[in-house]
């Protein structure tokens, strides 16, 4: 079974830097990590590969600084790890960052499966799993939980967690992917690993490799785009909570309405 990950580099809350080209945060100019929801998606493929045999190839959009993070992710042992890279990229949003991404992984061609984090830890929409589904034309589970069976590639079992339950998907495939945190425990990179890591080839494609169309890349391709980042004025914002038990449950209801009341329009003095 040969399977594509798509990771994302993330930039760290504290230092995000604006881009004065789109407006929106510079992963150029930003401090990146890995996204951490992604790790997971990269476990599963790793443990795929391990019961059914065949490949894992990484595939990530970014600056082409990004190729310090994806060592830490070759360090863990897959194949191949492949990144989409130029100017025309900056300022996707998630429709034209999926949009990319399939271009890429119709240029890998020889998939079975396509998994994805459930969410980025900076946009944290979990669109672009969804989106990229539709714009490769495969069947698509999110949220999935735990990936049960694969049949001779022709078709997978999986679990999709719900808000108040679990339920069992059969599949076929090629299909994609969308894999809850937490579902496993992702791995160390080996001592190995690591030292392969830092010689590791990671070819980076731009527009041209891609064949795509200009106006759906980048911020020209985004009908969605960030205008602004700022951090909020003012004190930073501390706990101001307290933790009451009651042993019995009337009395800790009375105490927190009393505190809301408290908190409610002196003018009037009632609660409602």
């Amino acid at each position: 079974m040969n399977i594509v990950v798509c990771v994302k580099q993330v930039m760290l809350h504290d230092m995000a830097d604006e881009s004065k080209e789109t407006g929106g945060t510079s992963r150029e100019a930003s401090q990146l990590v890995n996204n951490a929801n992604d790790y997971y998606a990269v476990e599963e493929a790793l443990k795929l590969k391990d019961r059914y045999g065949g490949t894992v190839t990484c595939l990530s959009m970014g600056p082409e600084k990004c190729q310090e993070q994806l060592r830490e992710i070759a360090a863990l042992g897959v194949d191949r790890i492949v990144l989409l890279s130029g100017r025309d990229f900056a300022g996707a949003d998630t429709l034209a960052t999926s949009y990319t991404l399939a271009a890429g992984i119709r240029k890998i061609s020889d998939f079975q499966l396509v998994l994805t984090g459930e969410q980025s830890l900076d946009g944290e929409t979990g669109q672009v799993g969804p989106s990229l589904a539709e714009q490769l034309g495969l069947v698509h589970v999110a949220n999935v939980s735990e990936i049960c069976s694969v049949h001779a590639n022709k078709e997978m079992v999986v679990k999709r967690e719900l808000e108040d339950r679990e339920i069992t998907i059969k599949l076929p495939l090629p299909a994609l992917l969308c894999i809850r945190k937490h579902i496993n425990q992702p791995r160390i990179p080996s001592v190995v690993g690591l030292m392969k890591a830092k010689t590791a080839k990671i070819p980076v494609w731009g527009p041209d490799d891609l064949g795509i169309e200009p106006g759906r890349v980048g911020l020209g391709g985004s009908p969605t785009r960030v205008v602004g980042v700022y951090h909020p004025a003012g004190k930073e914002r501390t706990a101001n909570g307290e933790i009451i038990r009651y042993a019995d449950d009337q009395q800790c209801a009375a105490h927190i309405l009393s505190k809301i009341g408290a908190c409610d329009d002196k003018r009037t003095g009632v609660f409602t």
